[in-house]
C-alpha cells in the first residue's frame, strides 16, 4: 500500500470528480490526503480520507463573497481573459510561495500525486521537484491539442486542416501566455529549479506522467491520433457529502406530483444568479412543469422565496432517477450526473467548456442548449414533449453506468507505483 496525494481547488465542479477518486483509493488501503482550500474543508473533512489546507482559499465561499468575482461573472463572456486572469491569481500568484510550501507539506511522503489539470499548473512542478509521479485527471478532452481539429471555437472544435488547426492552438497558447500569469508562474518554477514553460495554464498537465479522461468515450467520441497517450476512464461522479440523503421536505415534494425538473446551474454561475433562478422558476411554473432548484449559494434564495423546493444544495445523484429533466450549465460534474442518470438535459451555458457540453448533447440527441434564460422553459417543453430524448438519454445513462472513472485512475495509481522505472 502507498501514500496518494489527491489536489484540486476553485469550484466545487473541479473538486467533486476527485472525492471519489480519493475514496476509492483510500477504500483499497493506501493512505490518501486530499490538499485542498480551506473552503472545502467541511465536504473533506466528512470523508474517510485526510485534509490538508492549500495556502490560497481558491473556493466557491470565498470567491462568491468577492466582489469582483461577481462582477466578472455576470458576463463571463465578455470578460474571459480578465477571468482566466483572476483564476490564476486566487489559485497561486496572490502568493506562490506559501502555494508551494503548502503543496510540499501536503505531499510529504507521497508515493503518487493525482491532480486537476489546470491545478497542475502548481501541483504537477512541486511534485516533480520532491521526486513524485503524477496522474492528471482530465476534465476538459477538448482542450487537448491535436492538428485534428481547433481548440473550441465556440460551441465547437472544427478541422480547418491541419495548418490552420496548428495556427489556432498556437493562437491559443499565446493568448493564454499573455493572460493568464505565464511570468509569474515561470518564476515559480524556476525556485523549483525548473525550466520555464510556455502556456502553463493550458499545457503544464502535458508534463505529469499518466493522464485519465474522466469522460467517457461513449460521450466524446474518439480522442485524436496523435494525442499524448491518455487512458479512458469514464465520468467520476460524487454522491454528495458522505453520501447524504434528500431533506424529509424535499423527499415529500419529488413525490407528490409528476417528476419534477432540476434546475442547477453549478458553483461557477451561481454567483448573483437569483433572478436566472426566478425566471426559470416562473416560466416552469407558467408552463405546469414542476421544479426543484438547487440554487448554490444561500444568497440565491431571496429572489425563490416563495418556491417550494429551492435549496442551496442537494446531492444530485439521489434526485436525478426522480426527475424528468436537468436544466444544468453545462459543467463536467452535473453534465455526468444527469446523463449517467439517463435524464434529458438542458444546458444553460456559462463557460467556454460549458459551450462545447452544450452543442455535444445536441449532437447525440439527449438535450438542448440554450444561451438565453428565457428560452430555458421552451426548452424543458420541447424535451418533455419529445419522448425520443428520455429513450436517447437512457440508452447513453446504461453504457455510461457500466464505466468507472475512479477505478481506472485507482488502477493507474497502484501500476505507477508498481512500475521502479525512475
Amino acid at each position: 500500500m502507498g501514500t496518494i496525494a489527491v489536489t484540486s481547488c476553485m469550484y466545487l465542479g473541479d473538486l467533486a470528480p476527485f472525492i471519489p477518486i480519493a475514496r476509492r483509493l483510500h477504500d483499497r488501503g493506501h493512505d490518501v490526503i486530499f490538499v485542498a482550500p480551506e473552503g472545502f474543508r467541511s465536504i473533506l473533512e466528512a470523508e474517510p480520507f485526510a485534509f490538508h489546507p492549500y495556502a490560497l482559499d481558491a473556493s466557491p465561499s470565498t470567491l462568491n463573497a468577492d466582489p469582483r468575482h461577481t462582477t466578472l461573472m455576470r458576463h463571463p463572456w465578455r470578460n474571459l481573459p480578465r477571468l482566466g486572469a483572476y483564476w490564476m491569481d486566487r489559485s497561486l500568484v496572490d502568493d506562490a510561495a506559501a502555494c508551494v510550501e503548502s503543496l510540499r507539506s501536503g505531499f510529504d511522503g507521497a508515493d503518487v500525486v493525482v491532480t486537476h489539470p489546470t491545478m497542475g499548473v502548481a501541483s504537477i512542478p512541486v511534485a516533480r521537484s520532491m521526486g513524485i509521479r503524477t496522474v492528471v485527471g482530465q476534465l476538459f478532452p477538448m482542450m487537448i491539442p491535436t492538428r485534428r481539429w481547433t481548440p473550441p471555437l465556440g460551441p465547437s472544435s472544427p478541422d480547418l486542416g491541419r495548418a490552420l488547426n496548428s495556427a489556432a492552438w498556437s493562437i491559443m497558447s499565446f493568448g493564454t501566455r499573455v493572460g493568464m500569469r505565464d511570468r509569474e508562474v515561470n518564476a515559480m518554477r524556476r525556485t523549483l529549479g525548473l525550466d520555464s514553460l510556455r502556456a502553463n495554464a493550458a499545457r503544464a498537465w502535458l508534463e505529469t506522467d499518466r493522464t485519465v479522461v474522466l469522460t467517457s468515450e461513449h460521450y466524446y467520441g474518439h480522442g485524436a491520433d496523435d494525442w499524448p497517450a491518455v487512458t479512458w476512464g469514464g465520468f467520476s461522479i460524487w454522491q454528495g457529502p458522505a453520501d447524504q440523503a434528500l431533506s424529509p421536505e424535499l423527499d415529500r415534494y419529488v413525490d407528490d406530483g409528476d417528476p419534477p425538473v432540476v434546475v442547477t446551474l453549478g458553483t461557477s454561475a451561481a454567483t448573483d444568479a437569483g433572478g436566472r433562478f426566478a425566471r426559470i422558476a416562473g416560466d416552469l411554473d407558467r408552463a405546469g412543469i414542476r421544479s426543484v432548484l438547487l440554487v448554490g449559494h444561500e444568497n440565491n434564495l431571496a429572489p425563490v422565496a416563495g418556491h417550494p423546493a429551492a435549496v442551496p444544495f442537494a446531492p444530485l445523484t439521489r434526485l436525478l432517477p426522480r426527475c424528468s429533466v436537468a436544466v444544468i450549465s453545462g459543467a463536467a460534474g452535473g453534465l455526468a450526473a444527469a446523463l449517467t442518470a439517463g435524464i434529458p438535459v438542458v444546458v444553460h451555458p456559462q463557460l467556454f467548456d460549458q459551450v462545447w457540453h452544450g452543442r455535444r448533447v445536441e449532437e447525440l440527441g439527449v438535450g438542448r442548449m440554450v444561451r438565453k434564460v428565457g428560452e430555458v422553459g421552451a426548452a424543458v417543453r420541447g424535451i418533455l414533449d419529445e419522448p425520443s430524448f428520455a429513450t436517447r438519454a437512457r440508452a447513453l445513462g446504461a453504457l455510461l453506468t457500466a464505466e468507472d472513472g475512479p477505478g481506472v485512475v485507482a488502477d493507474v495509481v497502484e501500476d505507477l507505483m508498481s512500475d521502479s522505472t525512475p
